[in-house]
């Protein structure tokens, strides 16, 4: 008898205008990535009203899926450069044209690798990265506003940091400035494991502001599909207001070891 891995990974992504806006600004990337056992996910949300934020938005999205097309280096200095270089594309386009020059936007962007069991990311602004394991919710991103600040310093519940009326300004953004690799007070990165098993979810705040940690865990917990749960979590946001666009990328590392007769 021998032991074989088998690397499988799943993902879903879904986006939703919610209840009180007229349009969606926010966009996402869920897409495999040089191998099967690879995938490219990203949630980003544009920043700047009927001024240009989906356009923003599209922007960093189309750069960062054109800069990762193919394998340069390792994955997370690609995706570090693939945010810079979005970050830039937007910025160039807001000195194009005075009609877009407020927009901006925020994002998280992930590289998930079963078969090396890694996860690498990216994260400005107020997006969220959460890894699901063993019944438990993990935020691996900070969010870059004044009131996530005081949230992760534990001067504010997480509901009254939903409740705050300051909670949608933002200290850090992708496209109002020009950016190098090396800036500081920019990116967050970051690489830690994904084991199988493991769940991951990025999403916009139009789902964290509605809906808690405890409550996004009680739907990961359930046995449905990706799909059904992505549909159950933007359901649960819009049920308690739907205050803004709610985008949701959900993936599974369902890697297993089969026994094969040798």
């Amino acid at each position: 008898m021998s032991n074989v891995t088998t690397s499988t990974l799943q993902f879903i992504g879904r986006t939703d205008v919610g209840k009180r806006r007229r349009d969606n600004q926010d966009t996402f990337l869920c897409s495999a990535l040089w191998s099967p056992s690879r995938a490219l996910l990203s949630v980003v949300d544009g920043v700047g009203g009927y001024a240009g934020g989906d356009r923003a938005a599209a922007i960093a999205r189309d750069s960062i899926l054109r800069y990762m097309a193919r394998p340069k280096g390792d994955p997370l200095t690609m995706l570090r450069e693939a945010v810079v270089y979005a970050n830039n594309e937007i910025n160039t386009e807001r000195q194009r044209d005075y009609r877009l020059a407020a927009m901006c936007c925020v994002l998280t962007a992930a590289v998930a690798d079963c078969e090396a069991e890694k996860l690498y990311f990216v994260h400005v602004g107020d997006t969220r990265l959460y890894r699901y394991r063993e019944a438990q919710l993990e935020k691996l991103t900070s969010d870059h506003s004044l009131v996530g600040i005081r949230e992760d310093a534990n001067e504010l519940t997480e509901e009254e940091a939903m409740q705050h009326p300051r909670r949608n300004e933002i200290l850090r953004d992708v496209g109002s400035a020009r950016h190098r690799v090396d800036d500081p007070d920019f990116l967050d990165w970051g690489e830690t494991d994904l084991q199988p098993g493991d769940q991951l979810l990025l999403c916009s705040d139009g789902l964290t502001d509605m809906v808690t940690q405890a409550q996004i865990a009680a739907v990961l917990s359930q046995p449905l599909s990706l799909d059904e749960q992505a549909a159950e979590l933007i359901h649960l946001a819009n049920q308690q207001g739907g205050y803004d666009n709610i985008t949701v990328v959900l993936a599974a590392n369902a890697s297993h070891l089969a026994k094969l007769r040798s």
